[in-house]
């Protein structure tokens, strides 16, 4: 990489400054958990230079818990990544086995030379990215990149934030999202007909609730989900939710798979949301052990949170199998 090209990627010479998203931080105390997202596209000598990032708080047993992650993409005027660049002050869930210079390193191999607007085609999978929290990271600031383009625009942005509340006997969950100015509100509430049930590792098993979701003070979807095993929970909350993707889709006029928006990991964050119902003594340190099965799949090494959804993926997929 040259010199300049460096210098164009190197977070003290971007226009956007990252120094706000690491020093945001949520007095919603109310909120279990935070998700505060976006992706901001500029041009630049050689290309665009594309940012993207990723900040999730959670808030479990009073202990706060952030997770950041920041990437800087430069894209030429051909559309191919010359470079990628991750800030030195992420950090994920495992601490200090989150290696994101192995990681910057593994992207840069991946996608230099490649059509940004294709990243889903080189890392299909979270496997791929070796990092699911890189994947959807980098994944969101592709599909906006490709949104921007396919409108001849070169410059742009959208911010999204997520709280998830706790109440008594349901969740709420209020997502924000600013796409080129226009703004948009949902509002997901999952109310329970019945006191969810757990398993061992307290994640929801049996569940009876009823889903409604608000878009812009309008009702759009208002299902009802009965379970018996957590692959169920997680296959049809995950059924509901990509309908409503599809309808935030159509409302911002995207033509391509819209990937910037929180609204894929919504399953997983409400599961978080449910698991923490279900704990009472010692609440941070089993929500750690539940973090730590989720990420990593009951291993102890680097995160492989994409290993534990899709096994879930096919545990549902062999159920549905006949005898």
């Amino acid at each position: 990489m040259s010199l300049t090209l460096q210098r164009d990627l190197d977070r003290r010479n971007v226009a956007f400054d990252h120094d706000f998203i690491f020093k945001r931080r949520s007095f919603d105390f109310k909120s279990l958990i935070t998700r505060y997202r976006g992706t901001n596209c500029v041009p630049a000598q050689h290309g665009v230079i594309v940012t993207a990032w990723q900040k999730s708080i959670y808030r479990f047993g009073g202990i706060p818990l952030e997770e950041t992650i920041v990437a800087t993409i430069l894209v030429r005027w051909d559309g191919k990544v010359h470079g990628v660049s991750l800030d030195r002050r992420c950090h994920g869930g495992l601490g200090r086995l989150c290696n994101f210079v192995h990681l910057e390193h593994c992207m840069a191999r991946a996608l230099r030379g490649r059509p940004f607007a294709d990243f889903c085609r080189v890392c299909p999978t979270a496997g791929a990215a070796q990092c699911l929290h890189l994947f959807e990271v980098l994944s969101s600031a592709s599909s906006f990149y490709a949104h921007l383009r396919d409108q001849g625009r070169t410059s742009g942005s959208e911010e999204e934030l997520l709280n998830i509340y706790p109440e008594r006997g349901c969740i709420r969950a209020v997502d924000e999202h600013w796409v080129l100015g226009e703004e948009r509100r949902a509002v997901c509430t999952l109310r329970h007909l019945e006191p969810p049930k757990t398993t061992i590792r307290r994640l929801p098993r049996v569940l009876h609730s009823r889903m409604q979701i608000a878009y812009d003070e309008e009702t759009v979807l208002d299902e009802e989900l009965h379970t018996s095993e957590f692959p169920e929970v997680y296959g049809q909350m995950n059924r509901i939710l990509a309908k409503f993707s599809r309808i935030e889709k159509k409302a911002f006029d995207v033509k391509g798979r819209m990937r910037f928006t929180n609204a894929t990991a919504f399953t997983g964050l409400m599961l978080l949301a449910l698991a923490n119902e279900a704990m009472h003594v010692f609440r941070a340190i089993r929500i750690g052990m539940m973090l730590n099965d989720l990420q990593s799949n009951g291993a102890r090494d680097t995160c492989i949170a994409f290993s534990a959804i899709q096994n879930t993926y096919k545990q549902n997929q062999n159920s549905r199998r006949p005898e």
